[in-house]
């Protein structure tokens, strides 16, 4: 839904929980009347469109207007106009709400955020778990769902909505608390779940459970008396088996049932007494250990091969392959990688800081591999801090960091500021300039040894601050770009933090910035990507229809992943040479090598198949050496790679984007003089051009 005048898409934000709320990119929007109940009906019964007939018994009740649909054409005419077009469509026969992006619901986001709790359970990720339940019961602990509609039998549905997914979130919270050894939490959430429904014994045994693991077997015993005597009171009925093991574990003193996995959703409706849970799943109860130092490992250094990550020795159980398969749809040939981001995360929400460096040539999926991590962070309550490096900016002082952190600041409060820095707020005003004024600092000049490190302590310290509030994800991405202090601030964090909720992801490009990168040595862990298997670009091939030419674009683009998307979009316009993007990709990678690589390039085009330097030097008439330290700095950047005792090109896309590209005068002189050398050496010539042979004249 684009109506601004900058041309981005605007976004209208519904809130059923507590008193009723529009917001339409950010700004609340006065809603009142009929109109507001129009718009809360639909959102009650959004996903399907209510009939007019519907609406005007809603509003008008026995007493409808001389001309009712009239008057709702009228009224959604007023909505369209306050939160645009796309908000409400639908025509006179019924309306419907608009769907996402352009529009969401508070209980819609709760509800995606209860769901991932569940699968994060079911992954045996807790710590995940319980961030994004939490999240999930901030949204719905807000209030009745539309207060002040209370008696609204209409409201009804979303009432029970909420209060299903409150129970379900409440579950998984305790649950995933008691997976990671802290039972205050979890005999939080179990308490909250037991005042709203105090016939839930699911949430009573979590109760007992967290008690129990609290140290405190007399509070689980009266939590158990409690749930008895309600029982017995209200519906002559005791309490379900497991309940009762439960009970008779904790006067033996015995260990309780392995922990199961977080209720499914819909399982137990709301109110409704377990005649019987399911039996406990056989996933072992995991505890998370507090790391006592950062992980510069979530993946472990040195488990990387063939760009893919190891995994652990444990077998996969089901949840795991699960997992692996629903990253392998999502981005096909790197079911390993995502894995790997996924563990890493993961091990950062339970308070084991980590640093995780995507190294790989241009358009390998460095960025795509980073949006994934951005993706699971958002999706279990993280905060997300992303930045760029660019080579023009490598003089400015920790420029990136500046890009990342000056949004959460300058939102924050003066004092709440001031409060999470302490002493740092001077030398973070030298990173932040924006902060300067709320932290009360005046110029800053120059930064020497002393200030710089007392920045690096300053920036430390507020992620620290931020990662107590939620797990945060900082991005860099293009870090071979980056100034040394950057690269150094990296190195510290990754080093010397510990216990903090923080994972840091950056991407860099292989065979550029080689010293910056080398600088960070193990302190971080490095994901090294390489191409996509061929079953991978079938996939790719079948999902854009091409599946018939799966294997000639594997052949000509050895799985690199961007080659092969462009392949396939050109093959899908009716173009089967190498499309103009992808040679403008191709040809502005190249020239980066410098000048004289390119020149080298463009005249070993000519090869089909290996080549050695030395050959390709003289159709320039360079010597040897100089030819041979051209080739490596192609073969550091992955234009080139060996073959035996020559080169060839990485993939026949690039050999063809610069044969292409090379006028065919060029392209002449170039095959004859190769056909020439070639003759000489008692070798017949394999050389391109339209029948692969040199037309010698």
């Amino acid at each position: 839904m684009i109506d601004r005048t900058d041309g981005r898409e605007s976004r209208v934000l519904i809130r059923l929980v507590g008193s009723f709320a529009v917001e339409k990119d950010g700004m609340r929007r006065a809603v009142g009347g009929r109109a507001a109940t129009l718009l809360k009906l639909l959102t009650v019964e959004r996903g399907h469109a209510v009939p007019t007939d519907r609406v005007v018994e809603v509003l008008w009740g026995d007493c409808p207007p001389k001309r009712p649909v009239e008057n709702v054409a009228t009224l959604v005419s007023r909505l369209r106009r306050t939160l645009g077009p796309e908000a409400v469509t639908g025509g006179r026969r019924g309306y419907r709400l608009g769907v996402p992006p352009a529009v969401s619901v508070d209980l819609d986001e709760a509800a995606a955020l209860t769901a991932e709790a569940e699968s994060r359970l079911a992954k045996d990720e807790a710590a995940v778990a319980v961030a994004a339940a939490t999240r999930a019961i901030d949204l719905l602990d807000g209030g009745a769902v539309l207060d002040g509609d209370n008696d609204a039998p209409w409201a009804a549905p979303a009432r029970g909505e909420a209060a299903g997914l409150l129970r379900r979130a409440l579950h998984a919270a305790a649950t995933a608390a008691l997976r990671i050894a802290e039972p205050g939490r979890a005999r939080r959430a179990a308490e909250a779940a037991v005042a709203a429904d105090p016939f839930d014994e699911a949430a009573h045994r979590l109760l007992m459970r967290a008690h129990t693991e609290a140290g405190e077997p007399a509070r689980a015993l009266l939590a158990y008396e409690r749930l008895r005597d309600l029982l017995a009171a209200e519906l002559g009925t005791d309490p379900a088996a497991e309940t009762r093991a439960m009970h008779l574990a904790v006067l033996r003193e015995q260990p309780p049932a392995p922990l199961g996995g977080a209720v499914k959703p819909g399982a137990v409706k709301p109110g409704a007494v377990q005649a019987g849970a399911a039996k406990a799943g056989a996933a072992k109860e995991g505890t998370a250990k507090e790391g006592a130092g950062p992980l510069t490992g979530a993946v472990k250094a040195g488990a990387v091969k063939d760009g893919a990550v190891k995994e652990g020795a444990a077998k996969e159980g089901a949840a795991a392959l699960a997992a692996r398969a629903e990253a392998e749809a999502a981005l096909p040939g790197r079911a390993e990688e995502v894995a790997g981001i996924s563990r890493a995360w993961a091990a950062a929400v339970a308070g084991r800081t980590g640093a995780l460096l995507i190294v790989g040539e241009a358009g390998i999926g460095k960025s795509r591999l980073a949006e994934e991590a951005v993706r699971v962070a958002r999706t279990t309550c993280g905060t997300i801090l992303r930045a760029r490096c660019h080579e023009s900016e490598r003089s400015l002082f920790l420029q990136p960091f500046t890009d990342a952190l000056t949004p959460p600041i300058t939102r924050l409060a003066g004092p709440v500021l001031r409060d999470m820095v302490g002493d740092g707020a001077e030398a973070l005003a030298r990173v932040i300039p924006e902060a300067a004024p709320t932290l009360r600092q005046g110029r800053h000049g120059t930064v020497g040894e002393t200030g710089r490190r007392s920045s690096y302590e300053a920036v430390t310290a507020f992620l620290r601050a931020l990662a107590a509030r939620e797990p945060v994800l900082l991005v860099l991405e293009d870090l071979h770009l980056a100034g040394t202090a950057t690269v150094e601030l990296v190195h510290y964090l990754a080093r010397r933090v510990s216990g903090a909720r923080l994972l840091v992801v950056a991407t860099a490009r292989s065979g550029e910035g080689a010293a910056a990168l080398e600088a960070l040595g193990h302190a971080v862990v490095r994901l090294e990507l390489g191409p996509l298997p061929a079953r991978a670009v079938g996939r790719l091939a079948t999902r854009s229809g091409q599946g018939r030419w799966a294997d000639d674009v594997f052949r000509r683009t050895h799985g690199h992943p961007l080659y092969v998307v462009e392949l396939l979009r050109g093959l899908a316009a009716g173009e089967h040479g190498v499309p103009a993007r992808l040679s403008a990709a191709v040809l502005a990678r190249v020239h980066r090598t410098g000048s004289l690589v390119e020149r080298l390039l463009r005249a070993a085009s000519v090869f089909r198949g290996a080549f050695e330097p030395a050959l390709a030097g003289e159709l320039l008439g360079l010597p040897p050496q100089v030819a041979a330290e051209l080739c490596e700095r192609a073969l550091r950047v992955g234009l080139l790679v060996v073959t035996g005792s020559g080169y060839e090109f990485a993939n026949e896309v690039t050999r063809e984007a610069l044969y292409a590209a090379t006028p065919v005068p060029t392209q002449l002189v170039y095959r004859r003089r190769a056909a020439d050398l070639l003759g000489h050496r008692g070798n017949r010539p394999v050389l391109n051009g339209r029948s692969h042979r040199p037309e010698l004249r």
